[in-house]
């Protein structure tokens, strides 16, 4: 029985070392280093060690570091290791202008409306990019997410498309400019242009989205209005292109 319960307490021993080994000064020299790494590949920048994350469930997160960044003081930045290799989200943010530059290269003038805002640009940075400076357009090229929110304002209700028109032009987007899409497009009544920035979910009209997992093929086109549900509806369903 003693025999028994040495081990249990010996193996949960070695869980806990292994769980605070980026605690002690080896693992804090190594994630160091990380920060020096990403410090050499943006050296226009001045980043500081900011603490590790919290998990609802699993409490602190040792494997990744928080970082402050002087240029962005109030983004979230985060370095890790993965199968030996060093990630970040930062790219995502030191090349933001671009995205958004070509978000709207991509889509201006497809949309009938009298103006129109891209609010929200996602990038889903828990993939993790490598840490250094690769310039925008290979960022572009190789890791950009065609995934934002648009907000169109209409003059007029009759510039909101119905479904057969919003449906061509999403297929003349993707023929033009063929790419993984997740676009939310809410339309507004232009009066209501102030108000909608700060809270599209309460003001919209009609929202459709586009949204595909891969390049030839939509996982769905969907039409929603806002105030209820019974005339929500799927314009296309799993369709190859």
């Amino acid at each position: 029985m003693n025999r028994v319960r040495s081990i249990r307490i010996a193996a949960a021993l070695l869980a806990s070392v292994m769980l605070l080994s980026s605690c002690t000064p080896i693992g804090k020299m190594q994630q160091n280093g990380w920060i020096k790494k990403l410090s050499d590949a943006f050296p226009e920048d001045t980043f500081t060690f900011d603490g590790h994350p919290e998990q609802v469930l699993t409490g602190t997160d040792y494997s990744v570091v928080k970082v402050k960044s002087e240029l962005y003081p109030d983004v979230y930045i985060s370095l890790w290791k993965e199968k030996g290799e060093l990630y970040t989200n930062y790219l995502a943010i030191a090349y933001e202008e671009d995205i958004y530059d070509e978000l709207y290269r991509v889509l201006d003038g497809r949309f009938p409306c009298s103006n129109y805002v891209i609010r929200q640009a996602n990038q889903r940075s828990y993939k993790g990019y490598p840490v250094e400076d690769i310039g925008a357009r290979k960022f572009i090229k190789n890791y950009m997410d065609y995934d934002c929110q648009v907000l169109l304002f209409c003059d007029d209700e009759s510039q909101i498309p119905d479904d057969d028109e919003i449906k061509d032009i999403f297929l003349e987007l993707l023929d033009d400019e063929p790419r993984v899409y997740n676009l939310q497009l809410y339309y507004f009544d232009a009066k209501d242009a102030d108000l909608a920035e700060d809270n599209p979910l309460k003001y919209y009209k009609v929202r459709y989205q586009l949204f595909m997992t891969e390049e030839d093929h939509i996982n769905n086109m969907y039409a929603d209005y806002n105030g209820g549900t019974e005339n929500d509806h799927y314009i296309v369903r799993d369709m190859d292109i």
